[in-house]
């Protein structure tokens, strides 16, 4: 395959003398993020960074070496390695989106006295990295600082789950389909769920982890190429439609004083 000049992460740079190796690298080192689940072959890495098959065995070869990738002998195919997951936990320690966040957070808990959560999303799951009470909690929440729910399970949650693509989402759901329907949700309750959010640009849930509570949340545009998500969680009787048209409002108020943009769904 000719290696082309598609934008990608090993084109960017390329105009920095010495930048073109390294930044070839951390486009493989990507790829593989992405798609840890499943691994990748060579021949599927050449193709997803536009690099011919020599250029990434090199490249697996230093990332193999340095454990930050490792290869599946019996299928062959590349996944995050050690390394990559030490460097990982690292960063959960201090994310940089939570030093973002965190101000907004405290303010917007304290404009609705809400419950306020912050969630990534890791692989086929969403993470809280972070709860923010306001002078009327839901004491009740069953979602905590540190505690991973599938994609769509849960308000910040299906606002990650509805910033996929329709077929990258059906992917997760064939992956974790017994997790899911143990979950109580079918792949069709997943894109009904979904396609209402793109159409709200927000989400919205009534008893989705914790009996008696609703929430709102929208995805947040991070860095240009990452998304995560802030939801609000309140008792179901407290929220009415006029709360939480105020809630959206105050979230969208205090996420554009930290510089901060809701994700636009399309």
């Amino acid at each position: 395959m000719t290696e082309t000049n598609s934008g990608d992460a090993h084109d960017m740079n390329s105009g920095f003398p010495g930048a073109r190796s390294p930044a070839r690298l951390v486009a493989v080192l990507q790829q593989i993020a992405r798609h840890h689940m499943q691994g990748l072959s060579i021949r599927e890495l050449s193709s997803l960074s536009a690099l011919n098959r020599s250029t990434v065995r090199r490249l697996l070869m230093v990332l193999v070496q340095t454990g930050f990738a490792a290869k599946d002998e019996q299928t062959r195919r590349y996944r995050l390695g050690v390394e990559a997951m030490l460097t990982g936990i690292a960063a959960l320690a201090k994310a940089p989106v939570f030093e973002v966040c965190h101000p907004a957070m405290v303010n917007i808990a304290r404009r609705t006295g809400d419950s306020v959560f912050l969630v990534i999303r890791i692989g086929d799951f969403a993470h809280c990295l972070h709860v923010e009470a306001g002078n009327s909690p839901l004491h009740a929440h069953s979602l905590m600082a540190g505690q991973i729910r599938l994609l769509g399970q849960g308000t910040a949650s299906l606002a990650l789950a509805a910033t996929l693509r329709d077929k990258e989402l059906d992917q997760i759901y064939q992956r974790r389909q017994l997790d899911y329907e143990a979950a109580g949700i079918s792949q069709a309750h997943l894109q009904n769920a979904v396609q209402q959010t793109r159409r709200l640009q927000h989400s919205e849930s009534v008893n989705s982890l914790t009996s008696g509570a609703s929430g709102v949340g929208i995805a947040i545009s991070f860095q240009a190429a990452y998304v995560t998500a802030i939801s609000v969680a309140s008792n179901h009787l407290r929220m009415t439609p006029e709360h939480k048209t105020a809630i959206l409002s105050v979230l969208r108020h205090e996420l554009c004083k930290v510089n901060l943009r809701p994700f636009t769904y399309m």
